[in-house]
């Protein structure tokens, strides 16, 4: 018979090898879940970083000053540009609120790595097109006042 203080340090022991062990057995899937939300968080940034290169094609033939007459006369490119601006915003947001509340702020380094990067690839796409529809209001501002 083992003595009473041997006895829970074998029980505890014991319980903590099988919590280990448990912890372990859902490992590769939680892996594997982590590594899913990281991919579909980096196809969102591929996404998020097209809309960038779009915007940054078109402020680059405003700057050339290459487009006649104005851009933009019934507004409805700058109406989509504060679009895409809020989408961007509540984007950012939702993740922030997600990966709290899902992950409780920790994750692995693959999946913080798709968050971090995703968090500025929005921010700057939010900044391109925030200063588009600056360039866009100078530019149809001058073309306003000329004639033809």
């Amino acid at each position: 018979m083992l003595p009473p203080n041997l006895k829970r340090f074998v029980a505890t022991l014991l319980g903590a090898v099988l919590a280990v062990g448990r912890r372990i057995a859902r490992l590769p899937a939680a892996l594997l879940v982590e590594m899913r939300c990281a991919r579909r968080i980096d196809a969102a940034a591929r996404r998020v970083n097209a809309m960038r290169t779009k915007i940054g094609i078109m402020s680059g033939h405003l700057h050339a000053g290459s487009i006649e007459g104005r851009v933009d006369a019934d507004r409805n490119l700058r109406r989509m540009l504060g679009e895409l601006k809020d989408d961007l915003s509540e984007m950012r947001r939702d993740l922030a609120q997600w990966h709290v509340k899902e992950c409780r702020g920790r994750t692995g380094a693959r999946l913080e790595a798709a968050i971090a990067q995703l968090n500025r690839i929005a921010a700057d796409t939010w900044a391109a097109a925030d200063r588009l529809v600056l360039q866009i209001e100078e530019y149809d501002g001058a073309r306003a006042h000329c004639p033809g």
